[in-house]
């Protein structure tokens, strides 16, 4: 169905399905995200201290799951904190 047409059902605008279904979709993604790092913290403890553990012992050629884990926990804060700033302009 046809934003237009929602609009003719629904009494908000355009611009109001949109910005409504954006923070939707970005909620959605920040609790996900959220959740995620909340495992990671679960299992590691914090960031630096599973960074400290793979100085330590190294990254095993035959399992890399510390390394994943850090690139992951990674790049979902860097993700969380873009998303986190993005929420704040609209």
């Amino acid at each position: 169905m046809a934003l237009k047409a929602l609009e003719d059902i629904l009494p908000v605008s355009q611009e109001e399905l949109l910005h409504r279904g954006l923070l939707a979709v970005l909620t959605e993604r920040i609790w996900h995200l959220k959740e995620r790092l909340r495992q990671l913290a679960d299992q590691h403890g914090s960031l630096s201290r599973l960074e400290r553990r793979i100085k330590a012992e190294g990254v095993s050629p035959d399992d890399h799951s510390l390394y994943h884990d850090w690139l992951e926990w990674r790049a979902a804060q860097h993700e969380l904190d873009r998303l986190l700033e993005a929420l704040k302009t609209l």
